[in-house]
């Protein structure tokens, strides 16, 4: 059952919850005015053996539900490391693959030899 609506079904048990033991204490107030105590220690005890079992009910579909959504949940990657060992939330960034690409062409670049008349036309100076 999708927990969605096992959510929904521990709402309104809850609500009946609230709803079913107002009405059970204004009836046992109701007769805590007759003259029979031991009849009311009885319904009593019977009250809250109700609400005991009602309360566990919906502990254990709480219970249920987390476990469920636990198992279900895809567990979050760290995000890779950089060279430095740091982590980087930033590394699959497509702004970055392509910063990185530049950084790559401008390093081949570099890397490739100059004739003389290149090196003169930049100016004096060499990019090195």
């Amino acid at each position: 059952m999708h927990p969605v609506t096992r959510l929904g079904r521990v709402i309104q048990q809850l609500r009946s919850f609230g709803e079913l033991h107002a009405g059970e204490l204004e009836a046992l107030a109701a007769e805590l005015n007759t003259p029979s105590p031991s009849d009311v220690a009885a319904r009593i005890r019977i009250y809250s053996e109700v609400q005991r079992d009602e309360s566990q009910m919906i502990v254990d579909e709480l219970v249920d539900i987390q476990a469920d959504m636990a198992a279900t949940a895809q567990p979050e990657e760290p995000a890779p490391l950089t060279p430095s060992g740091a982590r980087d939330p930033a590394v699959n960034s497509p702004r970055r693959a392509r910063w990185l690409a530049e950084q790559a062409a401008e390093g081949e670049r570099r890397r490739q030899p100059l004739s003389r008349r290149e090196l003169f036309s930049r100016g004096a100076k060499p990019d090195d």
